[in-house]
């Protein structure tokens, strides 16, 4: 990773420029990592239906197991937000070559964070499964599918830093070809793996965790083999990239956003955990109902990435009449995309949830479920678009603050007052309302207000050791 920069950039400039804000597009920007997103989430669905033949427990066992993986990424989400702020304000200004340091210096953090996150579940894991009140061989295969699935988190960690910074320069499609090969893997290892076909063996969870590490991996290597070789519109750098400036700036913008994601996750901790005292067949049913709106979902992490660029390169092209029109452009596309696909989706409830699983009283559950979360995706894509828009121009802050309102201070104890007072695990769901329509309305008050322009002030002077 020594090699000398001047030879960095000149390769770098021989395959490909890094794009400038008015060269970009909201919909140029989202449609990519739109498609990159269906794949991925067609992955989950792929999962869900070779897990459902197991039955309702390795179902409820592989959400589980996917909720504590994603709660203990808290700290690399962190750093990828402010590896997205950094690198697009870096390139807005052309400074091509901090780019190239934000983002190596934030690899070698995400390694380490990783490295200590796999030894911490691998000796926790019976543990922390353990509060979810599963029964044992629920609990037991839960256990073994975090453990397999956590031990690929470092070289996971590659694949999310490089795509992460490689977007925030307005490079959308080198991750898109990226993530057809690792889900299209993802896809085959998990319809071999889970239940023995095409001549692998069948292994069950053990094969669903396997086949989610291996596709990650071999994605981190492609990035890798990719970057060093001086095909990416993100050079390789030089030496010296963790100076105290870099790192201050990075702390800066990603200690509230690492907060907001554990904030976030302990928040929908509690609330899986209040839905698993209904049984481990309203887990299944959660689980279920999670991936059959994913579709939308992935609609609006789409327009939150494009959102995140644009208003980080406009602001750092000290254009912020364009991060401002970039950032409602986003919140109008997410809101008629996702409101409409919710709708959809809700209609054919029944028919998609039968389809992952033949248990009638789960199916039941996961359709109530379903209507609850479709009747609020408009307001879902408030929280995508306009967070994604402010976190790009580096302000962290808020969402954090909205964050806790309306996860912490609104959907989790409404859920519990719901649940000691014996109503049914529809009231439950219904307690998703009020946290997305409270967190919407902030968001809209927060973008109005422009204060989220001048939150992160970059030194121009900046270090580029």
């Amino acid at each position: 990773m020594g090699q000398d920069i001047s030879e960095s950039e000149q390769a770098g400039k021989q395959h490909t420029e890094v794009s400038h804000p008015e060269s970009l597009s909201v919909w140029g920007l989202a449609w990519p990592s739109i498609l990159n997103n269906l794949l991925f989430a067609s992955v989950g669905l792929v999962a869900i239906k070779a897990v459902g033949n197991l039955g309702a427990g390795p179902v409820a066992a592989v959400g589980t197991g996917q909720r504590i993986f994603w709660v203990f990424q808290a700290l690399l989400m962190a750093v990828m937000a402010g590896t997205t702020a950094l690198v697009a304000r870096a390139v807005g200004s052309g400074n091509n070559l901090e780019a190239s340091q934000v983002t190596r210096a934030s690899i070698g953090i995400c390694l380490l964070i990783s490295v200590v996150t796999v030894f911490f579940l691998w000796l926790s894991a019976n543990e922390v499964i353990g509060i979810f009140g599963l029964d044992t061989a629920t609990k037991e295969l839960a256990v073994t599918y975090l453990q397999i699935l956590i031990s690929f988190t470092p070289l996971f960690s590659i694949s999310m830093v490089i795509s992460t910074a490689l977007r925030a320069a307005g490079d959308v499609k080198t991750p898109l070809y990226i993530g057809v090969v690792t889900n299209v893997l993802n896809i085959y290892l998990l319809l071999g793996l889970v239940n023995g076909e095409y001549g692998l063996p069948k292994l069950g969870i053990v094969g669903a965790a396997l086949a989610g590490g291996i596709s990650f991996s071999a994605g981190s290597l492609i990035y890798l083999y990719l970057w060093y070789s001086k095909h990416l519109v993100i050079s390789i750098g030089k030496k010296g990239s963790m100076t105290s400036t870099r790192m201050k700036q990075l702390f800066e913008v990603g200690y509230p956003a690492g907060m907001e994601s554990f904030v976030f996750q302990f928040g929908m901790l509690a609330f899986f955990w209040i839905v698993a005292l209904y049984g481990t067949s309203a887990v299944a049913a959660y689980n279920i109902g999670v991936n059959v709106l994913m579709v939308s979902f992935t609609v609006g992490w789409g327009f939150a990435i494009a959102g995140s660029t644009l208003t980080g390169q406009y602001l750092g092209a000290k254009d912020p009449e364009g991060a401002y029109r970039s950032g409602y452009k986003a919140a109008g596309f997410t809101m008629l995309s996702m409101g409409f696909l919710g709708l959809i989706l809700a209609i054919f409830s029944r028919e998609l949830a039968t389809f992952f699983i033949n248990d009638e009283e789960v199916v039941n559950y996961a359709v109530i479920f379903v209507w609850m979360l479709a009747i609020m995706q408009p307001f879902m894509a408030l929280e995508f678009a306009l967070g994604g828009s402010v976190r790009g121009a580096g302000d962290t802050r808020s969402p954090l603050i909205i964050t806790i309102v309306g996860l912490i201070l609104v959907r989790v104890p409404i859920a519990f007052l719901f649940y000691y007072f014996g109503f049914s695990l529809a009231w439950i769901f219904s307690a998703l309302i009020a946290d997305y329509f409270i967190k919407g309305v902030l968001l809209i008050l927060r973008f109005r207000s422009r204060r989220w322009m001048k939150v992160l002030n970059l030194d121009p002077k900046s270090d580029n050791n």
